[in-house]
């Protein structure tokens, strides 16, 4: 059976009803129907809200994802980084976690830092130090969702977002473990063919 894990511009596009939104809930209905599995990282907690805010607890993220029709999904969870991930929802890293988020870093980011000192250095005024937190903050998730999605030896990696669709990088990332990035469009097409 085929698995897809969603990244947050899925979760937005259902949250907002966005054209994609329709795909996404053709993969869960595939889910559903018990011709596919579909997930969630825990990361997506983690993201800044549209207030500009971090939720403080990842039960409100649960909460929200119940509301949208997708609580049955399974959340999985990424290597701990100290404050990107909840402490009940991630899993202790492995010797060479480090060096797979850099490595995914290079390929996603390749003219941003990785270190969060090198990102944001502290002679920095207030307002350019909040912007280049904030996205290194982006960064850093969008990393941690594709090495999960990596972790859990899932088939396809479903997002919207164009940086990781782009095809110069679909090579270096199938090298690194993402095999498949797909649209929620073509992820859901690609669901229902192979189910079929």
């Amino acid at each position: 059976m085929l698995s897809f894990t969603l990244d947050t511009n899925c979760l937005i596009a259902v949250e907002e009803n966005r054209p994609e939104a329709a795909a996404v809930r053709e993969l869960v209905a595939q889910q559903r129907a018990s011709r596919a599995t579909v997930r969630l990282v825990a990361t997506m907690a983690a993201e800044n809200q549209r207030d500009g805010t971090v939720l403080d607890n990842f039960s409100h993220f649960q909460r929200r994802i119940s509301k949208l029709g997708l609580g049955e999904l399974e959340i999985l969870a990424p290597v701990a980084v100290c404050d990107l991930t909840y402490f009940d929802w991630c899993v202790l890293a492995h010797d060479e976690a480090e060096a797979e988020a850099i490595r995914l870093h290079k390929v996603l980011f390749p003219t941003s830092p990785f270190g969060y000192l090198d990102a944001v250095p502290g002679n920095l005024g207030e307002e350019t130090r909040q912007l280049a937190e904030r996205k290194w903050r982006n960064q850093q998730l969008d990393v941690l969702v594709l090495h999960t999605h990596i972790m859990a030896k899932a088939d396809v990696f479903v997002t919207s977002d164009r940086n990781f669709l782009k095809q110069s990088k679909r090579q270096r990332l199938a090298e690194l473990g993402a095999r498949m990035i797909l649209t929620p469009a073509d992820a859901a097409a690609y669901a229902v063919a192979e189910s079929g």
